[in-house]
């Protein structure tokens, strides 16, 4: 073996140099690597898997908040502004809906006749919410009496009465839709009981109804009417034409 083969033979290969950082590779097992490449790599695959978990999350609290399939469309950015009333409405829903994602208690209701675009601010209130990892759930008055007259005849402690209405207090957000539309009496009252269950666990609630804003309050009583503006109430009224109709 001549001199220079064992030069060569004695010493470690050259190492290659990463243009992109201007640094050498440093050798790992067989391969050369460039340290700050690896580590973009590295941080990459984290935000990628952090964005999967994060949509997976998103899906999930989507599934659980019962978005009407006609409005899983629906959001702030995409409902239609014509005319003054409407700009007022979304503003409305918009700083409502950053008022929740700061802890505000406060409660929200929206009038009107059909066809104004309620349930569709509605929704995008709770997929704003949603997007921030906070729990909302769409449902109508009707839905939640049902829901709790089913609870009367099972056995298990976990299906009572008790129990559902304590489930309908836990989300962050509760957008009760079509209140009014619920039968008299005991179904009214059923609805009640989830209202006053939330004021007391300080959650707050969006009320949206057909009824004028007279008549709502007429249909909640003094008592529950009192006791949603006491950690303060914004109203909304939408009294423009029925957009479903065309004219």
């Amino acid at each position: 073996m001549n001199t220079i083969a064992m030069i060569s033979n004695g010493l470690p290969n050259a190492l290659a140099f990463c243009l992109k950082h201007n640094i050498a590779k440093v050798q790992a097992g067989p391969n050369q690597i460039c340290p700050k490449c690896a580590s973009d790599d590295l941080n990459k695959s984290k935000e990628n898997h952090q964005r999967d978990v994060d949509k997976m999350v998103f899906e999930k609290h989507c599934l659980g908040a019962m978005i009407p399939e006609r409005h899983s469309q629906s959001d702030f950015v995409n409902y239609k502004v014509q005319i003054q009333g409407q700009a007022t409405a979304l503003q409305a829903c918009i700083d409502f809906t950053q008022s929740v994602i700061n802890g505000s208690k406060s409660n929200f209701i929206m009038t009107g006749s059909t066809g104004t675009g309620k349930t569709h601010l509605a929704c995008g209130t709770a997929k704003t919410l949603l997007k921030k990892g906070l729990h909302a759930r769409y449902i109508t008055s009707e839905e939640i009496a049902q829901r709790i007259m089913n609870a009367w005849d099972k056995d298990t402690k976990d299906q009572s009465e008790e129990a559902v209405i304590y489930e309908f207090a836990q989300y962050d957000l509760l957008i009760i839709d079509e209140y009014g539309l619920h039968d008299r009496d005991k179904r009214l009252e059923l609805v009640h009981k989830v209202l006053t269950k939330r004021y007391d666990c300080k959650k707050p609630t969006m009320l949206i109804s057909n009824f004028t804003q007279k008549k709502l309050r007429d249909d909640l009583g003094d008592r529950l009417w009192s006791r949603l503006q006491h950690d303060g109430l914004a109203t909304v009224q939408c009294n423009w034409n029925d957009a479903r109709v065309s004219t």
